[in-house]
């Protein structure tokens, strides 16, 4: 038996920046190279291992027992399938690994994201899903390069339909939502695996926004796309705080690919969560704001709120729900300010971040604070993902 951490370090993985795109080769290989998920990739991926070590050596490392010593490993039993879309942090795979799912494709751009990823499920993702959708890949080889799964797990890029981000983006003249050719139109690609790789469950997520984004067009786009392919199409907004301490309204998408009729979201009832118990007792001084970015938040909160608009800084109340984080929290951290006696008010650390969006204690958190704070501001809420799964898995287990 050799541990995945061996493994890794004689393989030179996270080594080199310039090796990441082969990092996502050898680490789905490694995963899935004891069934037929992946066979596409046998030759690519020993090619590139050969490439790193002496063929004696590949040869004499027991991959028929690997030691997945991360935190969260790949599940040897698996009751489904799924592949996970603009992967970020794994929030989806967090969730859907605890149902015992198998993750057996991963796709995120962000090279930060990326490592952090790996440090946690021993899998580099992919980068850009359009190298398996774009025009050049005709729908044989897009079958090929993508594994067959149960659920397609995507909470596919936001800001071209949040609200800021409609906001920042016209005021700088530039396109929002599907307009936005980088961002924006990424849910085709989504649409265009759906239509040749046929998973029985479509799992989307995005911001509250979206459901009314340019009048309710976008929404009109995405529900009758679904529709046309075949699916029977759900949605809701749920805030997360009923399971995190966090108000974080978001707008999910269920897609089956039968026709279901009896399809429930979950209802969550009770009190709302309180900031202050997830908050961590002994923080460090670096976390408190300078006197120059407080008076800076106090004199631009009071002009912002005689003119009627702009953003507002205020303490946190502990006892209730956080506002929602956010990926720019780092820069300020004026959406959620920590009150402290006889200091300037704090900001979150990245381990209250995590536990703001639900993500267990072991989970490894990216090396600085900046990568942490942008992470999780873009991920989703565990919990909230992990109780609409359940309400799916009903589904899969009925047929």
């Amino acid at each position: 038996m050799v541990k995945y951490s061996d493994l890794k370090e004689i393989l030179r993985i996270n080594k080199d920046k310039n090796l990441i795109s082969e990092n996502a080769f050898v680490t789905h290989y490694l995963q899935n190279y004891k069934n037929d998920t992946l066979l596409i990739y046998d030759k690519l991926a020993i090619n590139y291992m050969s490439n790193r070590v002496e063929e004696m050596v590949l040869k004499e490392l027991n991959f028929g027992e690997i030691e997945w010593d991360v935190p969260f490993p790949p599940s040897e039993n698996p009751l489904f399938k799924f592949i996970d879309l603009f992967a970020g942090i794994g929030g989806f795979r967090i969730a859907l690994q605890n149902l015992g799912g198998k993750c057996v494709f991963s796709s995120e751009i962000d090279n930060a994201v990326k490592q952090t990823y790996e440090k946690n499920f021993g899998e580099y993702p992919f980068g850009d899903i359009k190298d398996f959708t774009g025009p050049k890949i005709s729908d044989e080889e897009l079958n090929g390069l993508i594994p067959d799964h149960n659920i397609l797990a995507a909470g596919f890029p936001c800001q071209p339909f949040s609200l800021a981000g409609v906001s920042a983006r016209t005021s700088l003249g530039q396109d929002h939502g599907f307009l936005d050719e980088i961002k924006g139109n990424l849910f085709f690609d989504i649409a265009r695996i759906v239509r040749v790789k046929r998973p029985d469950i479509v799992f989307l997520e995005n911001v509250k926004n979206f459901q009314g984004h340019d009048k309710g067009k976008t929404f009109k786009t995405v529900k009758e796309t679904m529709v046309d392919l075949g699916y029977k199409f759900y949605s809701t907004i749920i805030n997360a705080e009923k399971l995190v301490p966090q108000s974080r309204q978001r707008f999910y998408m269920i897609c089956f690919r039968e026709n279901i009729s009896n399809f429930s979201f979950p209802e969550f009832t009770g009190e709302s969560k309180k900031l202050k118990d997830i908050l961590e007792e002994n923080v460090g001084d670096e976390y408190t704001i300078s006197d120059r970015l407080w008076e800076g938040h106090i004199n631009r909160t009071r002009r912002n709120l005689e003119r009627g608009t702009g953003f507002t800084a205020n303490l946190a109340d502990i006892d209730k729900p956080s506002k929602t984080l956010v990926a720019r929290y780092g820069k300020d951290g004026k959406e959620c300010l920590i009150p402290q006696n006889g200091q300037n008010p704090r900001k979150l650390t990245p381990r209250e971040c995590a536990r703001l969006q639900g993500f267990p204690e072991n989970f490894i958190l990216p090396i600085s604070n900046a990568a942490a704070y942008h992470q999780f501001g873009n991920s989703v809420a565990v919990p909230v993902i992990q109780a609409i799964a359940i309400e799916l898995l009903k589904y899969l287990d009925n047929n």
